[in-house]
């Protein structure tokens, strides 16, 4: 395939075009059928251009993830409204965010349990993310519980993210419903903990 011509509206950044790249490649073909020098073509670099900003698709995933922390993160959350409330913001800040994405990532999830190295490389990313995510809503992540109430809150996640995926309504009326009642299922498990305060507000 013939290296694409460089356009205006293309990235400057050769990781950014990388990245677009594969996610343009992902929304229309299996993600394990792709190669490095495909989304090389694609995003108009050589190969060790490529292989420079990112030499594997693990790369490609960890910089996804981390365009996603960004965009989630770009706004300042707010200081009222008890931790379940931001939460559920920083949570459906991060659907919106992979919005755009939807069709690769789709094909992206349905290749990971074949590519079970790259599933486990992209694992650290996400509890990493969730760890963000409960700092900044106000949840307790101290103390001999906390990578338990990380793990709970990932589970959450990734339970809400399978229904986002199926969910094409304009107001994403079926993700919230379940995003709602999952975080109400969280604050029973972490007020469920010994010494833990019975208030849903503290998740």
């Amino acid at each position: 395939m013939a290296a694409k011509r460089k356009t205006e509206t293309e990235p400057v950044d050769p990781a950014e075009r990388a990245l677009d790249a594969a996610l343009r490649l992902a929304a229309s073909r299996k993600w394990a059928e792709i190669a490095l020098p495909e989304i090389a073509a694609e995003a108009g670099l050589s190969l060790g251009e490529m292989l420079r900003v990112a030499p594997s698709k693990a790369a490609l995933l960890a910089a996804f993830g981390r365009r996603i922390d960004a965009a989630m993160f770009a706004r300042k959350i707010e200081s009222e409204g008890t931790v379940k409330d931001k939460l559920f913001d920083l949570i459906m800040r991060r659907f919106d965010a992979l919005a755009p994405y939807k069709a690769a990532l789709k094909s992206i999830l349905a290749d990971l349990p074949r590519e079970p190295a790259l599933a486990l490389c992209a694992l650290p990313g996400l509890m990493r993310a969730m760890r963000w995510t409960a700092e900044a809503a106000g949840m307790k992540t101290t103390g001999p519980l906390a990578p338990l109430k990380i793990n709970a809150l990932a589970v959450t996640y990734l339970i809400t993210l399978r229904v986002w995926l199926q969910d094409d309504s304009a107001d994403a009326a079926k993700t919230m419903s379940n995003l709602d009642k999952s975080l109400d299922r969280l604050s029973a498990l972490a007020s469920s903990f010994p010494g833990f305060p019975k208030n849903k507000s503290t998740v």
